[in-house]
């Protein structure tokens, strides 16, 4: 994806999308003080961008976790939340966002309303099905939490993650055979 972006980067540099999700590349791969340089110049470009504001979200809530954020970073984190959703509110991606930032803060209800909305506009994303199990996992609604997770696995079979959490959830409720399973 960081290639694909910097090449688009090079065709048009005043491309907001393409600074955007080289933002959200980076951004995966920890580079999270890179990230927010590239993904301020897309808002530069396009204050408008509702993704780059959801992109933006994320990175911050990344760089939060990671130490490198800002001293207000989930302040920002969520005010770009909701500026994203304001801007696209059948997005994707905006509602993975604020799902995300719901998620750090602790408000894991909602969490769950936006990542069950943006699987709405697109059920086939391992990713949201992680989100989803971890906020049932917290709020204690573990079959819920395993379903989510067993979708994951059936997206992303090469992905041993689902397998994980669905083994640490079952060992969280004592039922350490199950857990063994997977």
């Amino acid at each position: 994806a960081q290639t694909s972006a910097e090449s688009a980067i090079l065709l048009n540099n005043n491309n907001s999308n393409a600074h955007a999700v080289r933002a959200w590349a980076l951004d995966f791969q920890g580079e999270t003080l890179e990230a927010e340089a590239s993904i301020k110049r897309a808002l530069e470009l396009d204050p408008n961008n509702a993704l780059a504001h959801a992109y933006y979200s994320e990175i911050l809530v990344d760089a939060y976790y990671s130490g490198t954020g800002i001293i207000n970073a989930i302040e920002k984190a969520i005010e770009e939340s909701k500026v994203a959703i304001a801007l696209a509110p059948d997005a994707l991606e905006t509602h993975r966002a604020r799902g995300y930032v719901y998620e750090a803060t602790g408000n894991y209800e909602e969490a769950i309303r936006e990542y069950e909305a943006a699987i709405a506009v697109n059920p086939n994303i391992a990713d949201l099905y992680l989100a989803l199990g971890r906020n049932h996992r917290i709020l204690g609604s573990y079959d819920k939490a395993v379903l989510a997770f067993t979708r994951a696995n059936a997206l992303n079979p090469e992905d041993p993650t689902p397998d994980l959490f669905i083994s640490r959830t079952y060992a969280t409720i004592g039922e350490y055979a199950k857990a063994m399973q997977y």
